[in-house]
């Protein structure tokens, strides 16, 4: 677990930009170096992140770190950005470099998420009307954010609705947009108390819960019931984070928890004649 000793390692790495820590103890560790290097510098990015890496590692380890380490810069950008919104930022060395690391990231998974909404998917008028209301509820000021910042949050909802309604199959898109209203209405609805009575609507028998399992029907909804504890527990997490984190990046990242859950294992299955079972891509 993070204490004193960790710190004082982190100030004597320069090229350690952020440090970030699972619920499980697991360090993530953001380089000063690019999260996309191009293919011909790739060697040579490869070796320097090595050897950064170790050096910091073997650190830790003298500092008596036992627990687990990863890397972001040798993740998948879905990686980096599901790791810098839901584990806690436990060292911020270079504030600016960060913010220049995770905003490449956040470009790179805006972009996959477009190439996916090519998908064809058919959306019902109430799953449009879903979509809209979290627009609208965004709109009035003296909320969580800023007047200036819920202006970008909503501009950049709106344009993430053909992703939105782009989901597959239809049973998580509709549970995928009611906790969009729901994060819309509630998590970021005053901008003192919004999130902390949020936390308290995330139980298991909470609001969200009951409004989720009420759209859960056919065989599978004991495996789409585990979705949404999934979802509930991610967003309470988030929910969590100090009020001086909670900027436009956090408000995003509420959006996405979601929308990058995976569709159940047993819900991927389809029947076939016979009684057999293929897997269905989500």
């Amino acid at each position: 677990m993070w204490d004193d000793r960790l710190l004082e390692v982190c100030r004597r790495h320069p090229d350690l930009v952020a440090v970030y820590e699972s619920g499980h103890g697991r360090l993530g560790l953001l380089l000063r170096q690019t999260l996309a290097p191009l293919s011909v510098e790739r060697v040579e990015w490869l070796d320097e992140t090595r050897t950064v890496a170790r050096a910091i590692i073997e650190d830790l380890r003298a500092a008596r770190f036992t627990g687990g380490t990863v890397v972001l810069q040798w993740l998948r950008v879905e990686d980096v950005a599901r790791i810098v919104s839901r584990w806690v930022r436990r060292w911020d060395g270079d504030p600016a470099r960060r913010s220049e690391l995770i905003a490449t990231v956040e470009r790179a998974v805006t972009d996959q998420l477009f190439l996916q909404s090519r998908a064809a998917a058919v959306v019902t008028p109430d799953e449009r009307a879903a979509a809209a209301a979290v627009t609208r509820t965004l709109m009035p000021a003296g909320r969580a954010l800023d007047d200036a910042g819920l202006d970008a949050l909503k501009l950049w909802y709106e344009a993430m609705a053909p992703r939105w309604l782009a989901i597959r199959p239809a049973q998580r898109r509709r549970l995928v947009l009611q906790t969009h209203v729901w994060i819309a209405e509630c998590a970021l609805g005053d901008p003192v108390l919004g999130p902390g009575l949020a936390v308290k609507d995330l139980g298991p028998d909470g609001p969200l819960a009951r409004a989720l399992t009420r759209l859960v029907t056919g065989a599978d909804a004991s495996a789409w019931r585990h979705w949404i504890d999934l979802a509930r527990l991610d967003l309470e997490r988030a929910l969590r984070r100090p009020p001086a984190e909670r900027g436009q990046a956090w408000a995003r990242a509420l959006f996405m928890i979601p929308y990058q859950l995976p569709v159940p294992r047993r819900a991927r299955l389809r029947a076939l004649p016979g009684g057999a079972a293929a897997s269905r891509p989500a």
